[in-house]
């Protein structure tokens, strides 16, 4: 037999998986009044709700309220780290990372690590569409902090950095995007953009062949070296 508790907590649960986050949140909150400072996974649920709805301050102190109850809780932790990026607590963020990290021991966490550095990449698009560069900049580093090995989330450090003009720090990302993947064709794809940019046209062209090399239907490749060719066929 179910307690009282635990129903309302299943039913709870059912409405935040169809979306119904508010009335998920009253029960929710009916449970953390007849019992404040228990149940860290509702506190955890709370925070989301409210992370969802924009309710920053009040998802930092559902999150706060979870790793309080339970300090080796990885998801909480790691999701009021988030919360506090998002206020701009940024050194308060970086010190529940760095305990986080200090407690992802096992294969079961692989798929809560994946979802916060996922949440921090599309934050990252979001702040790119924007133009705010360097808030997109700090997300994606966020995400790498958590999985370094995301080449994809390299190549996007690389790409905000070049629309900064910092067009050496670009390289040497996409470098290292080469490293971590040498078969991906995107690296060479921006490289070969960079050094157009800055003018050695034969060593952008070698960058498009080998994008192509690795991927023929690279359109963007094509048409770069396209370009370049015709424009250097004409002076």
């Amino acid at each position: 037999m179910f307690s009282d508790t635990e129903n309302i907590l299943e039913l709870a649960d059912a409405l935040y998986r169809k979306g119904s986050l508010e009335e998920s949140r009253k029960l929710l909150e009916g449970v953390v009044e007849n019992h404040p400072g228990g149940y860290p996974d509702v506190y955890n649920r709370l925070g989301e709700i409210h992370y969802t709805g924009g309710r920053m301050e009040d998802a930092v102190r559902c999150f706060e309220q979870a790793v309080g109850a339970n300090p080796a809780y990885t998801e909480a932790c790691l999701n009021l780290a988030v919360a506090y990026n998002e206020l701009g607590r940024y050194e308060e963020a970086e010190e529940v990372f760095r305990d986080a990290a200090g407690q992802v021991q096992t294969e079961n966490d692989g798929p809560v690590i994946d979802r916060i550095a996922n949440r921090h990449v599309g934050l990252g698009d979001d702040y790119a569409r924007l133009d705010r560069l360097d808030d997109a900049l700090h997300e994606f580093r966020r995400a790498l902090t958590l999985r370094p090995r995301y080449v994809d989330v390299v190549c996007k450090v690389g790409m905000v950095l070049r629309r900064q003009e910092k067009l050496d720090d670009a390289l040497r990302v996409f470098a290292h995007a080469k490293s971590l993947n040498p078969e991906l064709p995107l690296p060479y794809v921006q490289t070969g953009q960079i050094y157009f940019r800055k003018g050695f046209h034969a060593m952008a062209i070698a960058e498009w062949q080998k994008a192509l090399e690795l991927d023929p239907s690279r359109r963007d490749a094509e048409a770069l070296l396209a370009t370049v060719r015709r424009s250097l066929m004409q002076t």
